[in-house]
């Protein structure tokens, strides 16, 4: 088993009640093991946030980082996960 955490942003943190999870996991789980732990637990409505609709990708303009890497120029949803990682899920922030 290994433990992870999970921090999340913006309009995530009023859907889980939380800014940051921790999460054991059994050995060998990748990200997208991860996310459907979270969907899971937090339900449809996180899903569709950080999903696209066909539930295959990122919603427009997410991040995903694991360790301050952005999983894209890792292995992606096949990244695999490691005691004590810290992974950002960040949705869109407008700024100005």
């Amino acid at each position: 088993m290994i433990t992870v955490t999970v921090r999340l942003m913006g309009n995530l943190i009023k859907i889980s009640g939380t800014s940051s999870i921790q999460m054991r996991m059994e050995d060998g789980v990748v990200i997208k093991d991860l996310l459907e732990e979270i969907f899971r637990l937090y339900g449809e409505e996180m899903r569709h946030q950080v999903m696209d609709s066909s539930g295959k990708e990122l919603a427009p303009y997410y991040k995903i980082l694991v360790n301050g890497r952005n999983f894209n120029l890792l292995l992606g949803f096949d990244t695999p996960l490691q005691e004590g990682q810290v992974i950002h899920i960040m949705p869109p922030i407008a700024g100005g």
